[in-house]
């Protein structure tokens, strides 16, 4: 990369970070959340559990006793230092830390008993022990709530709520994926942005791979494969930084998927405000339909000669945004795009070889909650840490509208019932085995390390191949991995 383009580059990445995208939203009701937070405030201690187990999760690996350990112990942090913080004085420091441990302690059994239950009722879930699971739904439906103060109480409330919908589903014979409203998903999700810097980190990771692929590109084309959860958030961020590049914005097309017109026409007349306001050439293509269905490749519009093609895929399990995974990927391979930016949740395990900790949602039911619950142990505990009071309205709009519709959608549905059809384990996988290439680019990582201010508990990691991982100390909760189509004699088709 030449010094100039370097600069370039640089200049169009800090636009990038700092551009406001509210100030572009057009016709944002007082409903809607405001896009431009501050960083979470300082959070601090990396907690070691040790060898400790919960009591009756002997067959359980030992990794989840690890995360929802995290879980309290965290909690048991903010409520000492909270304590402490309000303290008039010596004495009334000694005081409240007495009442304080022994306030920990019982909050800190009742979560190991609440935790010993989950797991005595996820194994009797998973050999078919329905009568006796529903006797402990029942029990830990008594002892948690989704507005407790505790993060710990919490995900055990949603993963209540998940288990009690599988019975359901295995004693009525039906088992069908929750679908809510594109309008509730989008809030959700938005708070979501607003609340953890998790999907602004990977906004950035995914828009300077772009950036990357466009340069120098005149005419440049982006699909996004499932527009509904974010909107325009990414591309409201992206805009400016092309808009700034040296001879002038290109002529940018985007198209976008999704289940939801009215959220595809929102999206395409934020995109195009902004647009308006850059001096930028812009088109808007909605296709009301999701990748992966029947005839969607002939809605996307052609290719214009010289088009530099980027396609973006943000997955998420708040719902089935792609059909038929095995069209999805005809249609990405058909599309032969520069670049391809994928965002995937790491809920299988430690990572592997190929592509990380795969997405487990198509194996057996125990396996499946193992990995959720290690998971959304991190998820909730970050958010309890960035948002610790207990009536805030945002991070239980968070927990509610994303994590808690994730947590049904892993547990009650999974597996192939999800779409009908078995879903790909691992994409980044399947794209190895279909003719595309990483396409590391050196300083990714760095950069979204350097928007993510110290001590705060989120970490930023980078694997050999250019993935970019993001967790929650230590915990690697996403990847995003970059890919570039490269046909070979090899290549599955």
């Amino acid at each position: 990369m030449s010094t100039g383009r370097g600069s370039d580059m640089q200049d169009s990445l800090s636009l990038m970070q700092f551009h406001d995208p509210y100030l572009y939203s057009g016709g944002a009701g007082g409903a809607n959340l405001p896009l431009s937070h501050s960083f979470l405030p300082h959070h601090q201690g990396f907690v070691h559990t040790g060898d400790e187990r919960c009591p009756g999760s002997k067959d359980v690996p030992e990794f989840v006793d690890q995360a929802t350990a995290e879980v309290i112990s965290g909690e048991q942090e903010l409520a000492a230092s909270k304590e402490v913080s309000e303290g008039g004085g010596d004495g009334a420091v000694e005081e409240q830390s007495g009442a304080a441990t022994a306030m920990g302690g019982e909050e800190e059994a009742h979560g190991v008993r609440m935790i010993a239950l989950l797991m005595e009722c996820a194994v009797a879930v998973s050999v078919g022990n329905l009568a006796d699971a529903n006797g402990m739904l029942l029990e830990l439906a008594q002892m948690s709530s989704p507005y407790a103060s505790s993060c710990g109480e919490r995900l055990v409330a949603y993963f209540t709520k998940a288990m009690a919908a599988r019975l359901m589903s295995s004693w009525v014979g039906i088992c069908a994926p929750l679908a809510p409203p594109c309008a509730a998903v989008h809030a959700a999700f938005r708070a979501f942005y607003n609340v953890s810097p998790l999907a602004r980190f990977a906004y950035l990771a995914c828009n300077q791979a772009i950036l990357e692929a466009f340069h120098g590109k005149r005419l440049v084309h982006i699909v996004d494969l499932d527009v509904v959860p974010g909107g325009a958030l990414q591309w409201l961020s992206l805009l400016p930084a092309l808009a700034a590049r040296p001879g002038g914005p290109p002529l940018l097309r985007v198209t976008g998927f999704g289940m939801s017109a009215s959220a595809l026409h929102d999206t395409g007349n934020q995109l195009a405000g902004l647009a308006s306001k850059l001096s930028m050439p812009f088109e808007f293509y909605a296709i009301a339909k999701r990748p992966g269905d029947v005839d969607a490749a002939a809605a996307v519009p052609s290719r214009r000669p010289g088009e530099a093609l980027a396609v973006h895929w943000l997955q998420h399990a708040m719902y089935d945004a792609a059909g038929d995974d095995g069209a999805t990927m005809r249609l990405v391979r058909w599309l032969e795009p520069k670049v391809l930016t994928l965002v995937e949740q790491e809920r299988g395990g430690a990572p592997g070889v190929d592509g990380g900790g795969a997405v487990n949602d198509h194996g057996h039911f125990l396996d499946r909650f193992v990995s959720a619950l290690h998971h959304y142990s991190a998820l909730f505990d970050s958010l309890g840490a960035s948002r610790p009071a207990d009536e805030d309205a945002s991070r239980h709009l968070v927990e509610h509208g994303v994590l808690g519709r994730e947590i049904g959608n892993v547990l009650a549905v999974g597996g192939p019932s999800r779409s009908g059809r078995d879903k790909f384990g691992c994409w980044q996988s399947e794209l190895a085995r279909h003719g595309f290439l990483h396409a590391g680019g050196a300083g990714r990582a760095q950069l979204v390390a350097g928007a993510c201010p110290a001590g705060l508990g989120y970490t930023v990691a980078d694997d050999h191949d250019g993935t970019v991982r993001l967790g929650w100390k230590g915990t690697p909760l996403y990847a995003v991995s970059t890919w570039t189509w490269c046909p070979s004699p090899h290549a599955q088709r």
